[in-house]
């Protein structure tokens, strides 16, 4: 432990001041993702059900795992619900940091390199954002890291390839899928033999039958609406299509690599060449594998057509390492070393300490929607929200273009209304059905336009303006 001091008071540091950031300036759930998890994972725990809740339906997309744990989070501590499922996702950034490390270690020996690995990754804006807030990104690699830091122990392993599918469905079978490739190859090139090969290849096959039992089951209770909602809308169309307006250019993830680790970007493309030329010597494999695990993940994001920011979380580690490699190769300078290692912690703590950036970007805020969601919790019996004509309009066009799935709707354009007015929440994307709805309003029930939409409610005598909260209007 004591030659690893350096990467254990980072990380201890690095825990205590995201820990002070949240307790100094508590924030409401973002209105979109947050809210989704923490309200599926309350449902659950009300319901006691395995399965993924919305507002009593099942989301069949995805799997239960992170809501799961953000629900038991939040039932343990009730009080500052947004404040406990924070620091709990905090604290698995802060195991994954350390699965990091104790990897890059292992490649290198180089204690510096690993350190730095770290320190360059934990303070990148993709990987704070997810540090900070309720997502499942940290899961997936979570089980990704785990699972290839204890490869050589089943059932740890199993524990984190278990993590990884049970968060992120298939996705998580990736680190099975890349072993297997690798020990595929290595009988190819007769690097082992077949007796080997079944001996390495026979426990991958047991832990991913265990797992694909949850399919199974999925598949017996629910059927057809599974198959459709787990399979075709949330994997099929995230990589044949831009669904839910995720567009962006072909090269969207390079640059948004570039804008995460600079240079260090370029100098990686060197380090993969210098790793892969011992590749053509068919030596090292499994050193090159682990050296390069990531960068298949990377080069698939890449033909995918949904385009989404987060999704290069699991390879930002995996780019520092590769950015940096090049210390590896001058250890023996070791005053050199240190220098390079000084001036890249200056330069983040610069920008990130000094010049207060970690400590005053904040990823939500008390909006108009939350206020109004707090307010309504105690008047409504019931809530229609007619989703903003700009919201609307884009609706339809992602409807006409066939880029919505079976759960688009659900969400409104305020999911965080359904959280924190604990009421039941009806989305509404069709003006004439909202009109039909403002006829006929039952005991208690609220309605919700913004001011563009006011006109609609000019000659509606049955309810009255409750309250407004800026340009949101709240009639009952």
């Amino acid at each position: 432990m004591k030659k690893h001091w350096l990467v254990i008071v980072f990380l201890i540091s690095y825990f205590f001041l995201i820990v002070f950031k949240l307790t100094s300036h508590p924030t409401p759930f973002f209105d979109w993702d947050e809210t989704i998890y923490a309200q599926v994972g309350r449902e659950m725990i009300r319901e006691k059900s395995l399965v993924p809740l919305w507002q009593g339906n099942f989301w069949l997309d995805k799997p239960p795992l992170v809501p799961l744990s953000y629900g038991i989070v939040a039932a343990i501590f009730p009080r500052a619900p947004e404040l406990s499922t924070r620091i709990f996702t905090l604290s698995l950034a802060i195991l994954v940091l350390g699965l990091t490390y104790i990897l890059y270690y292992r490649l290198t020996k180089n204690q510096i390199l690993a350190t730095l690995t770290v320190i360059i990754t934990s303070f990148t804006s993709v990987f704070l954002q997810r540090t900070q807030v309720l997502n499942v990104d940290v899961f997936l690699y979570l089980g990704w890291l785990g699972y290839i830091v204890f490869y050589s122990n089943f059932w740890v392993s199993l524990l984190f390839l278990a993590i990884g599918v049970l968060s992120k469905s298939l996705l998580g079978f990736y680190p099975v899928i890349i072993f297997a490739g690798l020990y595929t190859f290595q009988l190819l090139i007769k690097q082992i033999k077949l007796k080997k090969y079944k001996e390495l290849i026979t426990p991958l096959i047991i832990q991913s039958s265990i797992l694909l039992m949850w399919y199974v089951i999925m598949l017996a209770c629910f059927k057809i609406p599974f198959v459709k909602a787990h399979f075709f809308d949330s994997m099929i169309k995230r990589v044949t299509a831009s669904i839910e307006s995720h567009f962006g250019k072909r090269t969207f993830y390079i640059d948004l690599l570039f804008n995460q680790l600079g240079t260090l970007t370029i100098l990686s493309l060197a380090s993969i060449a210098y790793i892969l030329k011992d590749l053509l010597k068919k030596k090292n494999l499994f050193t090159i594998t682990l050296s390069l695990f990531f960068v298949p993940w990377f080069l698939f994001l890449n033909l995918t057509k949904t385009k989404i920011d987060w999704y290069i979380y699991p390879v930002i580690a995996q780019f520092a390492f590769l950015g940096i490699y090049f210390l590896d190769l001058i250890k023996k300078y070791k005053l050199l070393i240190v220098v390079i290692f000084l001036i890249i912690v200056g330069v983040l703590f610069k920008n990130n300490i000094l010049n207060k950036s970690l400590l005053s970007t904040y990823y939500s805020s008390y909006d108009n929607s939350y206020m109004l969601a707090v307010y309504s919790k105690n008047i409504c019996g019931s809530i229609d929200v007619l989703v903003d004509s700009g919201s609307r309009q884009t609706h339809d066009t992602l409807k006409s273009m066939g880029l919505l799935i079976g759960t688009s709707e659900w969400w409104g354009n305020h999911p965080s209304i359904v959280y924190y007015s604990d009421k039941k929440v009806n989305f509404v994307y069709e003006v004439g059905q909202f009109e039909g709805l403002l006829m006929k309003p039952k005991l208690n029930e609220c309605f919700v336009v913004n001011e563009n939409d006011l006109l609609l409610l000019s000659n509606t005598r049955s309810i009255k303006l409750n309250k407004q909260f800026k340009d949101l209007y709240l009639y009952k």
